[in-house]
This record gives C-alpha cells, sequence and structure tokens, in this order.
C-alpha cells in the first residue's frame, strides 16, 4: 500500500487543533493534580507546599510555556512544523509523567501523543513520532524516582505498548489510504459520468453539423419565451431563415459543400445575433431566430444585417455568394404559439415567392412589409 497522504492540510488549521489537545492534555493533567492536592491535603498536610510547586506550578508552567512558544511560532512565524509538534507533544506528556512519578500507568500518555499524528495520514510523520516517543520512554529509566516506582518487566511493559500502538496506528493510515483512494476513483467515475452525461445533454439539444440548438431544443424554448411573453408582456419575435437555391447546389457542388454552406451560415447567425437570443437549425436549410427584449423595428434592423451579411460571403467552394430569405413575426397576446410559429412560416414563404433574398415582416397595423436588395 503507497502511505501517500488523503489530502493537502490546511496546515494553520491542523496546527491550532493539535495544539488544543495538547492544551487538554495539560488541563486534564491540572485537573488531576487538585485531585492530588486534595488528597496530600487530608492526608500529609506537611507536604503541601512541595507537591503545589513541584507536582503542580513547575511542570504546569513548562507545559504552558511550550504551548505558548508553539502558539508564538505559529501566527507570528508562520511555523507549522509538524517534527515540532511531534516533539512538543511529548515533552508535554514526559513532563506530566516525571512530575508524578508515583501515578503508574501515565507512560499511556505518549501512545496519544503518538496518536495525534495521524491526522497527517503520514507514515514517515507516525515513525518520527515512534522514535521520539521511544526516547522519552527509554530515558525514564534515569530518573531514579520512577525508575523505583515500576518495575523491570512494566518498563519494557510499556515499550511493547508503544510498539503496538504503533502498528496498530499504521494499519490504520494504510486503511485510511485505501479508503481515500476507493473514494477517488468513485469520483473520478463520477467524473467521467458527469461529462459523459453532459455531452449527451449536449448531443441531443444541438444540430450535430452546425453546432446549433436542433428542432426539438427549439420548440422546447419556444414553449418557454411564448409563455414568459404573454404573462409578462416580454416582447417575442421568431424569423425563419431558408438559404435561397439550397437544393441545387447540393446538386451542383454536392452535399460536402452544401455542408460547408450550412456551417457558414450558422456561423454567421450566431455572429450577428445577440446573447439574449436563441438560434436553431430547424431543419435542412431552415434556421430559426428567437429573438428578445427588442422592440419589432429593432429585430427586424437585426434580421435585415443579418441578411446582408450572409450576401456579401463568398464562397469559395461555389465560386459565388448566396442568398436567404427570412419571415418575421412579432408575437401579440392574441394569437397561439402554434398560429405565431405558422404566421413567420408563410412570411418566409411570402419573402420566397416575392423574389427571395429579403425580409418579410408584418407590422402591428397588419400592413405587409417587405424589405430586398
Amino acid at each position: 500500500m503507497v502511505g501517500t497522504r488523503p489530502t493537502r492540510l490546511n496546515n494553520k488549521l491542523w496546527t491550532k487543533k493539535i495544539l488544543y489537545i495538547y492544551w487538554l492534555m495539560v488541563i486534564m493533567a491540572f485537573l488531576g493534580q487538585i485531585m492530588g492536592l486534595c488528597v496530600t491535603i487530608y492526608y500529609h498536610p506537611d507536604y503541601i507546599s512541595y507537591f503545589i510547586i513541584h507536582r503542580m506550578i513547575i511542570p504546569s508552567s513548562i507545559q504552558v510555556g511550550i504551548l505558548w512558544t508553539m502558539h508564538y511560532l505559529m501566527n507570528h512565524k508562520q511555523i507549522y512544523s509538524s517534527k515540532l509538534l511531534t516533539i512538543s507533544g511529548t515533552v508535554v506528556a514526559l513532563v506530566t509523567i516525571v512530575s508524578h512519578p508515583e501515578v503508574n500507568g501515565l507512560q499511556i500518555l505518549f501512545l496519544l501523543s503518538m496518536a495525534v499524528v495521524l491526522i497527517y495520514f503520514d507514515k514517515n510523520k507516525l515513525r518520527f513520532s515512534l522514535m521520539i516517543n521511544l526516547v522519552a520512554l527509554t530515558s525514564l529509566i534515569a530518573i531514579p524516582s520512577i525508575r523505583e516506582s515500576i518495575t523491570f518487566y512494566e518498563y519494557f511493559s510499556y515499550h511493547f505498548v508503544l510498539l503496538a500502538g504503533y502498528m496498530t496506528y499504521l494499519i490504520i493510515i494504510e486503511r485510511g489510504n485505501e479508503v481515500f483512494q476507493f473514494l477517488q476513483r468513485a469520483a473520478e467515475k463520477e467524473k467521467e459520468l458527469i461529462v459523459k452525461s453532459a455531452m449527451m445533454e449536449r448531443l441531443s439539444k444541438v444540430d450535430a453539423l452546425t453546432g446549433l440548438y436542433n428542432h426539438k431544443t427549439f420548440h422546447e424554448y419556444l414553449d418557454f419565451l411564448y409563455e414568459q411573453s404573454v404573462s409578462q408582456g416580454m416582447p417575442l419575435q421568431l424569423a425563419l431563415l431558408d438559404i435561397d437555391n439550397f437544393k441545387m447546389i447540393n446538386d451542383f457542388y454536392g452535399h460536402s459543400n452544401g455542408d460547408l454552406v450550412l456551417k457558414r451560415v450558422a456561423d454567421a447567425i450566431s455572429e450577428q445575433v445577440t446573447e439574449d437570443d436563441i438560434v436553431a437549425r430547424y431543419g435542412g436549410e431552415e434556421f430559426a431566430i428567437l429573438l428578445t427584449n427588442k422592440g419589432l423595428e429593432q429585430a427586424y434592423e437585426m434580421v435585415e444585417s443579418l441578411r446582408l451579411y450572409i450576401a456579401n460571403q463568398y464562397h469559395e467552394e461555389l465560386d459565388e455568394n448566396i442568398t436567404v430569405s427570412i419571415g418575421l413575426k412579432n408575437l401579440t397576446a392574441d394569437i397561439s404559439k402554434e398560429l405565431f410559429f405558422q404566421q413567420a412560416d408563410e412570411l418566409l414563404y411570402k419573402a420566397k415567392r416575392n423574389g427571395k433574398n429579403q425580409v418579410m415582416y408584418e407590422q402591428e397595423e397588419q400592413q405587409l412589409v417587405v424589405q430586398k436588395n
């Protein structure tokens, strides 16, 4: 199993959390000292001064000094060394053990000091913590008061307990890395599914040749915008555009060149409309544009500009320009969605019958207006 860390830690945040654990160790030790003081007052009243100075004030001062130093290094020097934290936690535990040699079992605090390193999910940091805590545990034998309070068997038992804790923590890190890698693979698969789903959704909405919305998506937008326009009075126009003589282009120049023309016209429409407008390839050589947030005259100016733009484009494959005919219909409150589309379609065919290469639309007074070259 590769000993990698599951995530990149926020060093400042987790350094604070580790220091909070150390503060908790100090507070718990101090509470134990208070309980010891109560026992001392009751059973050994002549030992009170010594207990307060050597069992409470001195060890607590050392521990508080260590932790305040760590806070200073973190907040003012931006030092977030995991090794320094490990050493600090071991020293805090060591001070508690040394100051209370008569309390058997405090050596287990080294396990807690080592457990804090699990936050990093790093085998190297755990191994460093084991070495520091083993050195601290081994050094206890040099202190006469502790050497006298435990047997040789107990002394080495604590070493085995520390090693067993290390092996347990190592398994936890390996299991954590295994779970992380599983979640990472699952997340990657989910991302792939999201991408595929997005691609499938896009393919279901757009025309493969031109990249514009397709017939189905156009009607979805038409349904929505029609309801918005009728209910909220939003201006809406529909322009239907058809490439003139497109069948002849396919017949004389081939369908591959016809496809190039369709793409070029689609690009021209996309360039000329605004971001508020919806453009779709309705079918064959016919395109549909839903124009929003515009008055009828403004909509006409835009589609007329589009017609001229397309008419001025030279197509090298055809060695000539092409033209388009456009029917433009303004939505009024008295017509249905179906009639709205039908009347735009009728205007398009009137433009065709009237000579092509023109925009045909109806003003509010129903007067027919024709614009052509």
